[in-house]
């Protein structure tokens, strides 16, 4: 086991407030499946056990604990993480192994339902619970390995203040190429990557902060807001709510969706879209958020009237869509729109050109807007009233399909199978690629009345198919 041995007295890291909001309180969890010829706990246990803790002593942040503070000029609560000699022991990151019965195989052909999933991959809750003095924070890493007579599961779960999809992609791919590495009795460091996880954003912050802000329409709807008119359940938990985290997580699990989109149906999405070859060129991925949107809109607003607002944020790593490459965290929304239920009746293809004029890189102005939002706790309640709300008509997708979660590989191949708990927030899509061989495999948080028409939607299950 590798814990860091020279922590200086002051490492401590703000989080901006896009990464500690006031009402964060959420676990980013993955899940991989893999299936091998036999049990491999005898030779790759302590191998793996050992790398997780060499990679992991790389980044002192994980073995932190994160405090609550009162911003005296703003009166709101932000977070921050603090890491000591004294705490960097007692806030170890977890690992755990687990024998069980349940074949991988079984599992895949369930279409990994979770109801076939052995227990252990499910014993972390995803939704934080606040901590006390007699029940302290869980540890900001936890990891579950479950071994497998024909494979390998595996949990990694990280406090979403402190990490995004991004970092774990790259901290799980390090992982494995340090396995790999000992399983083939070469004794290296591993493979760091172009670039270290960047988990202070401190310095993203304070540039932005210096930019003009722009108080664009997706912050002055958030402003027009009357909270005293608002649902009282709005879907996201809160530090004010007092049911249980596994409560909510079981509520509201309750209501995601498995689908499915199979590389035939996106080719044959894309040639029906462009008839032609004169035709104008549409990316098939707004395509697929334009068939969404408007099917899901149709869906969710039976009874709405046509002048009713629709929204899409799409959300992107920000790696490429800003010109900052020190900066490889966190997601950002390089789509906000609010159309009406009477815009939205035009043709899919239309629909997808008016997204690609919607699209923009993020620019300093839309950054700050929110920053600016999210650390203002007022601001932030009606950012969730709007947003994460059963009634709210939105869809939400959380494309981290480009990352590299098919690439983790521990020295026995590939994973058959990776996804994602997903966002208990109504109208949110995440989407994760289906394999090597393409496609999209898409966790959908919606009502079971949503999601029955949907399936008697035949412009949407002519390409989607729904897997339980």
């Amino acid at each position: 086991m590798v814990i860091p041995a020279a922590i200086p007295e002051n490492a401590v890291y703000e989080l901006t407030p896009v990464d500690g909001n006031p009402s964060s309180r959420a676990n980013l969890q993955f899940f991989l499946f893999y299936k091998t010829d036999g049990n491999k706990r005898s030779t790759a246990s302590q191998s793996m056990r050992d790398a997780y803790y060499q990679v992991l002593s790389h980044y002192p942040i994980l073995y932190g604990q994160l405090e609550r503070k009162v911003d005296e000029q703003l009166g709101n609560t932000k977070v921050h993480v603090s890491v000591s000699k004294e705490t960097h022991a007692t806030c170890m990151p977890s690992y755990t192994e687990f024998d069980v019965e349940e074949l991988v195989n079984d599992i895949q052909e369930a279409n990994y339902n979770w109801a076939t999933w052995p227990q252990p991959l499910l014993s972390i809750c995803p939704v934080r619970r606040p901590s006390t003095d007699e029940k302290p924070d869980d540890p900001l890493a936890q990891c579950v390995v479950t071994w497998h007579a024909d494979g390998m599961g595996l949990l990694i779960s990280v406090d979403h203040s402190i990490a995004d999809g991004v970092g774990i992609d790259i901290l799980l791919n390090q992982w494995a190429g340090a396995t790999r590495a000992a399983l083939s009795s070469k004794n290296t460091e591993p493979n760091m990557l172009e670039l270290p996880v960047d988990y202070d954003h401190a310095s993203l912050y304070k540039e932005l902060c210096q930019e003009e802000p722009q108080k664009d329409w997706f912050v002055e709807y958030v402003d027009s807001v009357d909270l005293a008119q608002a649902p009282t359940e709005i879907g996201a938990i809160m530090d004010s709510d007092t049911r249980s985290p596994a409560s909510v997580e079981l509520a509201l699990r309750a209501h995601v969706h498995s689908l499915r989109i199979l590389p035939s149906a996106l080719h044959k999405l894309y040639a029906e879209m462009h008839p032609s070859a004169t035709t104008r060129h549409i990316p098939v991925i707004r395509l697929v958020y334009a068939l969404m949107w408007q099917c899901f809109a149709d869906a969710a607003s039976l009874d709405a009237q046509p002048n009713a607002s629709c929204f899409l944020n799409v959300i992107h790593s920000a790696r490429k869509l800003v010109n900052r490459p020190h900066y490889i965290g966190n997601a950002v929304c390089p789509v906000y729109m609010r159309q009406t239920t009477a815009q939205l009746h035009t043709s899919t293809r239309q629909l997808a050109q008016t997204i690609g004029n919607n699209m923009h890189a993020v620019s300093g102005p839309h950054w700050l807007a929110t920053l600016l939002m999210l650390q203002d706790s007022e601001r932030y309640k009606k950012f969730l009233t709007v947003f994460a709300n059963p009634r709210a008509k939105q869809l939400t997708v959380s494309n981290i399909s480009r990352l590299r979660f098919f690439s983790v590989d521990f020295g026995w191949g590939a994973p058959v199978h990776a996804t994602v708990y997903p966002m208990l927030i109504p109208g949110f899509a995440t989407w994760l690629p289906l394999g090597a061989s393409g496609g999209l495999h898409i966790l959908w948080n919606m009502p079971d009345s949503v999601a029955e028409r949907l399936k008697n939607d035949p412009r949407f299950t002519r390409y989607v198919e729904f897997l339980f």
